[in-house]
């Protein structure tokens, strides 16, 4: 009877571990800006770019985006706000693949 247990306790691990994986709002939002920022370089869209730029610094003064993040973003915003929107989009993907949507 105890491997029986045992199973079922191993069974409900494994279906509550994929809710363990998602991401929280905060972390889903602060995706959102970043990807608005990206939309806005890909696009070469300075007022995109504004708008990206006003929710990222909304979300920074909310304490919901940490230091380290908060400067990098706006360092990609300025690197297209100069003009460099392909170097910004390069450094926009980068940005988002050392800071996946989903911890692992």
């Amino acid at each position: 009877m105890k491997p029986f247990c045992s199973l079922g306790v191993l069974l409900a691990m494994s279906l509550l571990c994929p809710a363990c994986s998602r991401p929280a709002a905060t972390d889903r939002d602060n995706r959102r800006v970043l990807e608005e920022i990206l939309t806005a370089i890909t696009l070469s869209n300075a007022r995109l770019l504004e708008d990206s730029d006003n929710r990222a610094k909304e979300r920074y003064a909310a304490h919901q985006l940490t230091d380290e993040e908060y400067k990098s973003m706006e360092a990609i915003i300025n690197k297209a706000r100069g003009g460099d929107w392909g170097a910004a989009e390069s450094d926009a993907y980068v940005f988002r693949k050392e800071h996946p949507f989903v911890q692992r």
